[in-house]
């Protein structure tokens, strides 16, 4: 299996709705082939990490380097593993925003000004603290024991990550309504969009 992760950029400003439309394909695709990984999008610039067999995740790649959606693709890191550090996910997705760096004590300086690809690619620590917060716990093999605290704080995270998450996808379902209502394009599929979401919230 490899990791791969990389950098781009936004062709045109998305809509909620397209970025939606967009993590919708990645959750059908992804759990199809095998893939898991981690998304970040913010100031027009996209960040995600891949993970799965290495002609599926090449492939992928492939594919993306050509979507009319992304553009100026760098490939940061391609790296064989043994192991997925993003397992729960089939896609993870966060928005990264002002209020989401000053949650982090050592990104509080950063700003959203910054999360661009230029920036992030001479920063490998600040790419690194924005993923850590969505791994899944990782040990070593040689450590087998963990004790009853430290599974607990495990267990902790991953459900908080999972309730971040959950509350992302509803708040980008609800921006895509409003938006399709104020064009007068809201129709069943938006419908549609809201009872699958709100299925998944209860």
């Amino acid at each position: 299996m490899i990791r791969v992760t990389y950098l781009s950029q936004e062709a045109l400003p998305l809509s909620s709705d397209a970025v939606l439309g967009l993590l919708t394909q990645c959750h059908r695709n992804n759990t199809d082939r095998g893939l898991t990984g981690m998304l970040l999008f913010g100031n027009g610039t996209f960040l995600q990490t891949l993970e799965g067999e290495a002609e599926v995740v090449d492939g992928l790649m492939e594919k993306i380097s050509r979507d009319p959606r992304h553009t100026g693709m760098k490939v940061l890191r391609r790296e064989a593993i043994t192991e997925r550090l993003y397992s729960q996910w089939s896609m993870g997705f966060e928005r990264v925003t002002e209020k989401t760096l000053a949650e982090i004590p050592s990104l509080r300086n950063i700003g959203l000004r910054n999360f661009n690809p230029e920036y992030l690619s001479s920063h490998g620590e600040v790419i690194d603290t924005l993923l850590e917060r969505h791994r899944a716990p990782h040990w070593d093999p040689l450590i087998r024991e963990l004790d009853a605290r430290d599974k607990l704080i495990a267990q902790l995270r991953g459900e908080i990550a999972n309730e971040h998450m959950r509350s992302e996808m509803a708040a980008l379902v609800l921006e895509t309504v409003i938006e399709a209502a104020q064009n007068g394009r809201l129709d069943e599929a938006h419908v549609e969009i809201c009872r699958s979401t709100l299925r998944s919230l209860r």
